[in-house]
């Protein structure tokens, strides 16, 4: 009896034979949900192969399919951010590190801070162009978005 072959491994082989855009529709139709979700958490654990492939359909045209995969690098950012950045093309930097749609306001705020210590934390991403533009992002959104706190003056002393 052969070997079971890895979801990563069969969707490659589906994509070999019909692109990326097949891939991604066969994900999102309700026969691939289950894989779709089972990519999601692989990629999210930083599985190589899972990453690697979630970088290539996020470059596909489906714009559903593209936010789903990146959203799964979003949390794998935060878990192996070298690995991730290392597979990005510069212009995919600012889609990956951004907050996750399902985080509070608390949350982005508090996750942002610390990955922009990681980064800075790491002097390997520091020196590299991908590990600037990820700090740049998330340095942005943490001051331009909805996260931004800033301090007010107490009632009485405004005039």
């Amino acid at each position: 009896m052969p070997p079971p072959v890895s979801l990563v491994a069969a969707l490659d082989r589906r994509a070999a034979h019909g692109g990326i855009d097949a891939v991604n529709a066969h994900l999102l139709s309700r026969t691939g949900a289950a894989e779709r979700m089972r990519l999601g958490r692989q990629a999210e654990a930083c599985e190589p192969d899972a990453l690697r492939l979630s970088v290539q359909l996020g470059r596909g045209r489906d714009a559903k399919a593209a936010w789903l995969h990146h959203e799964a690098l979003r949390a794998a950012a935060g878990r192996c951010v070298g690995t991730v950045l290392s597979l990005l093309a510069p212009h995919e930097v600012p889609k990956v590190c951004a907050s996750q749609s399902s985080w509070s306001v608390v949350q982005t705020a508090r996750e942002l801070r610390r990955r922009i210590a990681l980064l800075d934390a790491d002097e390997l991403l520091r020196d590299t162009a991908n590990g600037r533009a990820c700090r740049a992002a998330y340095w942005h959104e943490l001051t331009t978005t909805r996260v931004v706190v800033r301090r007010v003056a107490p009632a009485a002393s405004r005039p």
